[in-house]
């Protein structure tokens, strides 16, 4: 992790953050301290201390990264909720964009200026090749796309999943709108890793749709409304906490 000074994120550029599970606990001890009452709140309120602590330490990292590049303390950052319970920068507003994902093992955070961002992650798991799954959230021609890769669909499907969740994201509709009207398909044209989007057949130009490499145990998508953009991947590590810093138990 770079001191917060150090942070920078150009015009045109995506950092995408990963943090696994195992760096939950440092996170945690070193960040619980620039959340706010509220967040502390709802930390609190998970049922396993796990939960909360998973919680803390993405919000705190989210805080920390924010922090630095907009040169503020990430104590004072203010967030409110979006109608599709999305969290959105309330203060100071600066034009960055972050979108932010988690499953069971890791947690991705995006970052970019100017622009609408989505990610979205899932942990890979078998027997995800019934015929009717994902039924009102993909296309017909996403549907064609998962019948043909079956029996063994379940990399197409969470493929189709991670796509469409980081698009809708992106446009800010979350799952709420009608996401059949959306289709996500390679885009072979541009290479392996790259896909693009379309709405009622109509192709959504000038964005970077891509697969991101979170590992083998994972599945994971970013779309931004940003042509060519540049991508960077970073995985996050902090040294073990002392053993009297602060942290949610």
């Amino acid at each position: 992790m770079p001191a917060p000074q150090r942070l920078a994120l150009p015009d045109g550029a995506v950092q995408v953050w990963l943090l696994a599970d195992a760096q939950v606990d440092s996170m945690c001890a070193r960040l619980a301290h620039t959340l706010a009452p509220d967040e502390r709140a709802r930390a609190g309120a998970y049922r396993h201390a796990r939960h909360g602590n998973g919680y803390i330490a993405r919000r705190g990292l989210l805080r920390w990264l924010l922090g630095g590049y907009l040169q503020c303390p990430p104590e004072a950052l203010r967030f409110a909720v979006s109608a599709f319970g999305q969290p959105v920068l309330q203060w100071p507003q600066a034009g960055l964009a972050f979108s932010v994902s988690h499953t069971d093992g890791i947690a991705l955070l995006a970052f970019a200026r100017d622009c609408r961002l989505g990610v979205d992650v899932e942990r890979r798991a078998g027997g995800l090749d019934a015929p009717g799954l994902g039924r009102g959230v993909f296309s017909a021609a996403e549907a064609q796309t998962l019948a043909r890769a079956r029996p063994d669909s379940t990399d197409a499907l969470l493929a189709l999943w991670t796509r469409k969740e980081a698009l809708l994201k992106a446009l800010g509709t979350g799952l709420s709108g009608d996401p059949t009207a959306y289709t996500t398909a390679d885009d072979e044209r541009r290479g392996t890793g790259h896909w693009r989007a379309s709405h009622h057949g109509i192709a959504i130009s000038g964005w970077t749709c891509l697969d991101l490499d979170a590992g083998a145990a994972f599945r994971a998508a970013l779309a931004v409304s940003l042509p060519d953009a540049s991508l960077t991947c970073q995985r996050c590590a902090l040294p073990d906490p002392p053993r009297n810093t602060l942290r949610y138990t």
